[in-house]
């Protein structure tokens, strides 16, 4: 039989990105997301752009980790709910929610994940990480937290669900439960004290501490490493009827008029009025 060679082309590393700052510096891939009026909220274009920064790590041979943060004082606010808001009050689905949209990934695709890589990432939290923004982070194998720095989650405070699964895999339940339900906020302290993140420093040593760590990594053997990943993907696996329900749960109550009032409040700067259905 033929043998067909397809080997990495520097060429096709995403350029000119509009909501990512993608570079790469020896073998560490640098991921920033690059939308600071918004406190790097993400919506379905930023989520695109996001996945294409996770293919080309997965793909490039020399690249052995990524570095993921944020521009400015966030790491990512989350889903950018106005702009969700926007489209609704349009009677619309956003690009990402719509099936006839060449976008479409339902949950939003910005997720490593969704590029099924398999090399490591160290997630640098400069800043607030929120909704989706957590769930970035902890797709993260290693986490480096500014002292500033907190977590959160506020799915449920906008009438949506997101990946709740997950956080209940990767988190203490309880804790998971108290992001979820209560909307509660843990602080760089407590995150370091549950072993969510591996170290807390001053923000200004933020960058320098993931790249001590990304240097370790590199010292390595890529092929050990990257059976590592594999290994630390598959232990946190869920079943696909998991995630099959999941994703059902979360577009029915996205779809739901309280799926449209909570986007529709946070934008109007009100409280919500919920109508159980």
């Amino acid at each position: 039989m033929p043998r067909y060679e397809s080997p990495y082309d520097p060429t096709t590393m995403p350029k000119n990105l509009e909501h990512v700052i993608y570079e790469k510096k020896g073998h560490v891939a640098y991921v920033t997301i690059n939308r600071p009026e918004v406190r790097n909220a993400l919506h379905s274009y930023s989520y695109a752009e996001l996945r294409s920064c996770w293919r080309d790590i997965g793909l490039d041979p020399n690249i052995y980790v990524g570095i993921v943060t944020g521009a400015g004082e966030a790491f990512c606010a989350g889903r950018d709910v106005k702009f969700l808001a926007s489209y609704q009050a349009e009677g619309k689905r956003t690009p990402h929610e719509d099936p006839n949209n060449p976008l479409f990934h339902w949950g939003g695709g910005g997720q490593p994940s969704d590029a099924n890589r398999e090399k490591p990432l160290i997630a640098a939290i400069n800043g607030f990480a929120v909704g989706v923004g957590l769930s970035l982070a902890l797709q993260c194998q290693l986490r480096v937290m500014a002292d500033s720095a907190w977590i959160g989650d506020t799915h449920t405070k906008v009438g949506r669900l997101g990946s709740a699964h997950n956080l209940y895999a990767a988190l203490p339940r309880t804790t998971a439960a108290y992001l979820t339900l209560c909307n509660g906020r843990l602080t760089a302290d407590e995150c370091y004290r549950q072993a969510i993140v591996n170290k807390v420093v001053p923000r200004q040593k933020l960058i320098a501490t993931c790249e001590e760590m990304a240097e370790m990594i590199c010292d390595s053997s890529p092929l050990a490493v990257q059976a590592a990943v594999r290994l630390y993907r598959l232990t946190a696996a869920f079943p696909p009827s998991l995630v099959s329900y999941a994703s059902h749960l979360d577009q029915e109550i996205a779809e739901s008029e309280d799926g449209a009032e909570g986007p529709r409040a946070f934008r109007e700067k009100r409280k919500p009025v919920w109508k159980m259905r």
